[in-house]
């Protein structure tokens, strides 16, 4: 009897650590950055853990790639896509091996982000659904569409944008496809306005069919507010815009490939023209924007979720030059790239207020630019 109690409790200590074990494993977490490697002593691209129950982090490996300013991860996550931002030959989309249980990183293959290879471009934006990449090339006014096959990469589509008015030229920032998956919407920041293209979903590594097809302008904002990147609520009814010049948040209402706007408010604290990135909580209860070049920092703001509309909840100061930044899948942390300090900041996230907290608990790693998280 006394044998049987002692296995029963052998027992439920092990299903005790196995919960525990998985528990702390769900917690960790791959994540991925991108740097500039231009006079910087970064190596590329780096793997940490982070621990999104604890917020603290351990470097794990690096690639050497150069100027790897922007990432994004295959769905197998088993494959590095990132661009190269020069604006010489170096200009560049890459693939890069990874291996999400060892944080390690395989070999890398490079193809110039322009027909000629002559540069010019600075790519500053890759989007992928594996079978396609999309590089947004800022100095060189385009898209370059990638055909993906196996660690390949093919240039399909050179896409050139002109310039609207006698006084702008055409600056691509961000390509990001529409919640339904039809569409791909292109931020021109020099010529304010939001570009759609259709997704043909024929097109592949295998045949010489154009992945996009139909550009039209979707979205005229006012001048010299510079659209740069954006995102869409989980419901897909909404898009929130970051003005990099102006500085604005701007809410569209989307409907089968279309954009309404329904509300623009300031988002800067102090103008400066240096708005970056945007993001909403995992919950889409608060929106998150970065500031740079004065009173650097985020904005925060409540989410009606059934309107769309934006309330405006506080102002967090960060280091210098907050170009990106992350939230965890749980919502309990949001990281800040800031690449004049040579650091990422780790903020505690209050999930009631959307306020945050510095965790004082730094990553320190040369101009970071770029945060993409990797389930383990």
């Amino acid at each position: 009897m006394k044998n049987y109690a002692f296995i029963q409790l052998m027992i439920l200590t092990g299903t005790l650590w196995a919960s525990a074990g998985k528990a702390a494993s769900a917690d960790l977490l791959q994540m991925l950055v991108g740097t500039y490697t231009t006079d910087s002593k970064s190596d590329g691209i780096y793997s940490l853990h982070f621990d999104q129950s604890s917020g603290k982090a351990r470097i794990i490996s690096s690639a050497k790639i150069g100027n790897p300013s922007f990432l994004r991860i295959s769905k197998d996550a088993r494959r590095i896509y990132s661009v190269s931002e020069y604006n010489d030959e170096k200009a560049s989309a890459n693939i890069t091996g990874f291996n999400p249980g060892t944080g390690t990183f395989g070999t890398t293959v490079s193809i110039a982000a322009s027909l000629t290879g002559k540069g010019a471009e600075d790519p500053c934006n890759i989007w992928s659904n594996d079978r396609f990449a999309v590089t947004a090339n800022y100095t060189g006014g385009s898209l370059s569409v990638f055909a993906i096959s196996g660690d390949k990469l093919d240039l399909r589509q050179h896409i050139l944008f002109q310039k609207l008015r006698p006084s702008s030229t055409a600056h691509i920032h961000c390509a990001l496809p529409t919640p339904d998956g039809k569409f791909l919407m292109v931020t021109d920041l020099g010529n304010d306005c939001i570009y759609r293209f259709t997704i043909n979903p024929q097109a592949d590594a295998g045949n010489d069919l154009p992945f996009l097809t139909d550009r039209r302008i979707v979205y005229n904002g006012p001048q010299g507010w510079g659209p740069r990147h954006f995102t869409f609520s989980k419901d897909g009814q909404f898009m929130y815009l970051i003005n990099e010049l102006g500085g604005t948040i701007v809410v569209l209402r989307y409907v089968n490939g279309y954009l309404l706007p329904i509300q623009s408010l300031m988002a800067e604290e102090t103008p400066a023209h240096g708005s970056a990135d945007i993001h909403l909580s995992p919950d889409g209860h608060y929106l998150y924007t970065s500031h740079r070049l004065k009173n650097d920092g985020i904005a925060i703001y409540k989410v009606n979720k059934a309107t769309g509309l934006l309330t405006k909840k506080g102002y967090q100061q960060t280091a210098r030059h907050p170009r990106n930044f992350a939230i965890t899948p749980n919502g309990k942390y949001l990281l800040v790239a800031s690449r004049d300090n040579n650091c990422i900041e780790i903020y505690r996230r209050n999930r009631h207020t959307g306020l945050l907290e510095n965790t004082r608990q730094d990553i320190i790693l040369p101009k970071p630019v770029c945060i993409q998280f990797v389930g383990l």
